[in-house]
C-alpha cells in the first residue's frame, strides 16, 4: 500500500457483542477463547487525493471473529494468543 500511496481506514469500531466461547487450561497456562461480533467502516483511500479506491466510508463491514487469551496459571495478566475468523 505504500508503494501505491494508499492509507487503510478502519473507522467507527462497534463492538456488538462478545461470548465466551470456551475456558480451559493446559500445561500450567488458562485459555479463554471469546467469540466477537462487531462492524466496522473498512476503506483505503488514495493518500494525496484522499479519494476511495475500495471499500466505503458509508456502509459498515460486520464480522465475527474468535480471541484466545492466555496467561500462566494464578493471578497474571492474560494477553491475546491468536485471533480466528469465524465462518
Amino acid at each position: 500500500m505504500r508503494a501505491k500511496k494508499q492509507i487503510n481506514r478502519l473507522e467507527n469500531i462497534a463492538v456488538r457483542l462478545v461470548e465466551i466461547a470456551e475456558i480451559w487450561q493446559e500445561k500450567g497456562e488458562d485459555f479463554i477463547t471469546v467469540k466477537l461480533s462487531a462492524n466496522l467502516l473498512d476503506y483505503t483511500t488514495d493518500e494525496k487525493s484522499g479519494e476511495v479506491v475500495s471499500g466505503s466510508r458509508t456502509e459498515p463491514v460486520k464480522f465475527r471473529e474468535y480471541w484466545t487469551f492466555k496467561r500462566p496459571v494464578g493471578d497474571h495478566p492474560w494477553r491475546l494468543f491468536v485471533i480466528h475468523q469465524a465462518e
